[in-house]
């Protein structure tokens, strides 16, 4: 279905602070009372400080009695989306912490993510940027396709338009040989999502692919005009 999200936002220069171990405390500590395990699913280390805090949470309440198993995604947004809704589906299902944390751990080197942004500028801001430095110089000429490997960002293409930018996401996306799953988000224009998803869906018959709007600390970082796709490929 087609997106209805607002297209106008403001970015501006904040760059939002990780959950420290503080807030991490307060949201582990009431599902401990109730003797629930847990098992605590985050962005990439390299991107974000929030698994290791996670994890510094999690030390100082090991005599608790429940178990609290912390995972760096190694990705973000689109990617961990599958990670964590499986995860979900296992632990309804009865799954426990340890097979859990085996099945999603197996899940992230099968996780593709592809995103155009208009501008490097906010990537650079916050610091982020990783090995896509290398387009800094011809940032104000192109539009920056870039990819998330072992959990950092990576330079892909320099496209000149944001047309041909998505034409090769969709080529690129379409060439992976055992797709399971997609997804599509977007910071600002969900016509663009819905294009892609649309396109994605008459070329991918029967893999299941979702829409929907980029969160604000990843906007943040991503600004204005961002589209992405993520694919979790089958086992082998």
């Amino acid at each position: 279905m087609p997106c209805r999200s607002p297209s106008r936002v403001t970015f501006s220069d904040r760059v939002e602070r990780a959950p420290s171990p503080g807030d991490f405390l307060q949201a582990y500590e009431p599902l401990l009372s109730d003797g629930a395990d847990i098992v605590s699913i985050h962005i990439s280390g390299k991107l974000s400080a929030t698994a290791n805090n996670a994890r510094r949470a999690a030390e100082q309440l090991a005599d608790r009695g429940s178990r609290i198993e912390v995972i760096d995604s190694q990705l973000v947004s689109l990617g961990m989306s599958f990670l964590v809704c499986a995860a979900a589906k296992a632990a309804v299902g009865g799954a426990d912490v340890e097979e859990i944390k085996t099945m999603v751990e197996a899940m992230v080197p099968r996780v593709r993510i592809l995103v155009v942004l208009d501008t490097l500028e906010y990537v650079r801001r916050g610091g982020r940027i990783g090995r896509a430095r290398a387009f800094l110089g011809n940032m104000l000429r192109i539009k920056p396709l870039l990819y998330l490997r072992d959990g950092e960002v990576h330079p892909g293409e320099r496209v000149r338009t944001k047309a041909h930018a998505h034409k090769r996401i969709f080529e690129i996306v379409t060439s992976y040989t055992s797709p399971v799953e997609a997804a599509v988000a977007y910071s600002t224009n969900p016509q663009d999502a819905d294009e892609m998803c649309r396109r994605l869906r008459e070329a991918m018959a029967g893999v299941p692919i979702n829409v929907s709007r980029l969160g604000p600390v990843i906007g943040v970082h991503t600004g204005p005009g961002v589209l992405g796709v993520g694919v979790l490929e089958g086992e082998e």
